[in-house]
């Protein structure tokens, strides 16, 4: 088989925790729901907040730094980066002195470095500000290396009512699940990016670079929910899509298996057996037993793959 070289790790199931009415929809409209942070329940998770490890004139000497970076370089000038600077740096390229260009450098450093400007504050409000504007068209959706953690049955599937669904990275399908990332359990503030890239970023208007750092943040939560072992999956909503969340369809081959909850009614594990057609017969399901010896769930077979 070949292998895709979208795949980034060598996971093969992710599962997904759902009331019985959600595991309905989901089997019935083949689509799976991508949240904004916003929605998230945890709200100490580090999407919600942009939380960073240095002050506004910490960031303002970086941003200063980089306005004369730019001073010294020379050369053609950014496309995005302020107007304001865009004209200084135009006039000095149409006069090539290094040493206006050194001596106006230095300027820029000794005004940061006289403690916090109106500047410096407003560098820290305008990240915050790109944040705010970014963090609702974020679509994230968040997964399970697990199918057995008693907490999610409990807090995600409905007190042991729903089901889990599992989720297979078909390599080929080229499958998006084979771009999920592990989040990472820690703590302290995630280091995502330290004062200079920031700065980077605010100075040189680059908006790409502030959606990947933004993105990059969404994998690293506090310890308090490592027994979740999430893995996520991060994008940006798609043109035209509104709101905190959108429904993105998934291959009916990738859905593997179903997992109904050992509390679930026989009406709702009857309903869900009956959406595992048109394309999802392939797909296992199974009751969800709790087993008092062990400690631990079972899984009994209550329906077999079906394939012609």
């Amino acid at each position: 088989m070949t292998r895709s070289a979208n795949r980034r790790h060598e996971r093969q199931f992710f599962y997904k925790y759902v009331s019985a009415h959600t595991a309905k929809t989901i089997l019935a409209t083949r689509k799976l729901r991508w949240s904004s942070p916003l929605r998230f329940n945890d709200p100490f998770d580090t999407t919600q907040e942009l939380r960073l490890n240095f002050s506004d004139a910490e960031l303002g000497a970086a941003v200063a730094e980089e306005v004369a970076n730019l001073v010294v370089e020379g050369g053609p000038t950014p496309d995005a980066v302020h107007p304001v600077l865009k004209s200084v740096l135009s006039g000095l390229n149409e006069q090539p002195n290094p040493n206006l260009r050194r001596q106006m450098a230095e300027s820029v450093r000794r005004k940061s470095s006289s403690g916090a400007t109106g500047g410096q504050i407003q560098a820290l409000a305008e990240l915050k500000q790109v944040w705010s504007a970014i963090v609702p068209m974020l679509r994230i959706l968040c997964l399970s290396e697990l199918n057995d953690v008693t907490p999610m049955w409990h807090h995600y599937a409905d007190a042991y009512r729903g089901a889990v669904l599992q989720f297979e990275a078909l390599d080929e399908l080229d499958s998006v699940f084979l771009m999920a990332r592990p989040v990472i359990y820690q703590d302290t503030l995630p280091a995502i990016a330290d004062k200079q890239v920031w700065a980077r970023c605010i100075v040189r208007g680059d908006r790409t670079a502030y959606v990947n750092l933004f993105t990059e943040y969404q994998y690293v939560k506090t310890t308090t929910w490592s027994y979740e072992q999430e893995w996520r999956l991060a994008t940006l909503a798609r043109l035209g899509d509104s709101g905190l969340f959108s429904d993105w369809g998934f291959h009916p081959r990738e859905l593997s298996g179903v997992y109904v909850g050992p509390h679930c009614s026989e009406q709702d594990q009857g309903e869900i057996l009956s959406l595992l057609s048109h394309g999802l017969e392939h797909a296992t399901a199974y009751r969800a037993r709790i087993s008092g010896a062990s400690s631990k769930f079972t899984f009994e077979a209550v329906r077999k793959p079906s394939v012609p």
